[in-house]
């Protein structure tokens, strides 16, 4: 996704913020530490080459925000709506998306790893060459969201639905999933046999 901005973004720094209503500005290599960012809303904002750890984005709304080349640990977005959100090239290590709304959101070429999607719903987004790595989903509904070229290992999906899902493109190796869940959602021969085959079943000709 190529975010369109409504003007020139303007270099700023984080520090420098005490009201965190951020609009038409982006970070750029700068550390983002132990901060709760609550009631508050990013809009038209990038990072850059940005660390966030041990961030909570609480309540918050953030349309048209991308993170480029991030690295966000131990970051959790609680309650907090994402539109038009993107990751790229970033890595995602023990993050948290918990009751959050994930609408138009781009994964590119990312890594997600020890990280939990829980009781939160996810409409018309995308993930492209994406390595998700023992992540937990729990309670969330996944719609019209695309998984393309992915490597799902060890991710464990617990009462996660897909409604109209692609995920014919991308593999999964020792995933946890019901079929069930998968209905109405795009398969390749191939999906079917590396999910039945993690649940212990041989397949022999």
């Amino acid at each position: 996704m190529n975010l369109k901005t409504s003007y020139e973004l303007k270099k700023e720094s984080f520090a420098n913020y005490e009201d965190l209503t951020l609009t038409y500005i982006f970070f750029e290599k700068e550390d983002i530490n132990n901060i709760e960012i609550k009631f508050e809303t990013f809009r038209e904002v990038e990072f850059r080459k940005c660390r966030l750890n041990n961030v909570t984005f609480s309540d918050t709304f953030l349309g048209k925000v991308k993170f480029q080349n991030c690295e966000l640990n131990n970051v959790t977005f609680t309650g907090t709506s994402l539109s038009k959100v993107v990751f790229d090239n970033c890595k995602l290590i023990s993050a948290s998306f918990f009751e959050a709304n994930l609408n138009d959101v781009n994964f590119i070429e990312s890594l997600i790893e020890y990280s939990k999607i829980e009781n939160s719903k996810m409409e018309n987004s995308f993930f492209d060459d994406v390595k998700l790595m023992e992540n937990i989903h729990r309670h969330n509904k996944y719609e019209n969201t695309k998984f393309y070229k992915c490597n799902l290992n060890r991710e464990n999906f617990i009462d996660t639905t897909f409604k109209k899902c692609d995920l014919k493109t991308s593999h999964f190796e020792d995933t946890k999933i019901n079929i069930d869940d998968l209905i109405t959602s795009k398969l390749s021969i191939l999906n079917l046999l590396e999910i039945v085959s993690s649940k212990g079943i041989i397949i022999e000709e």
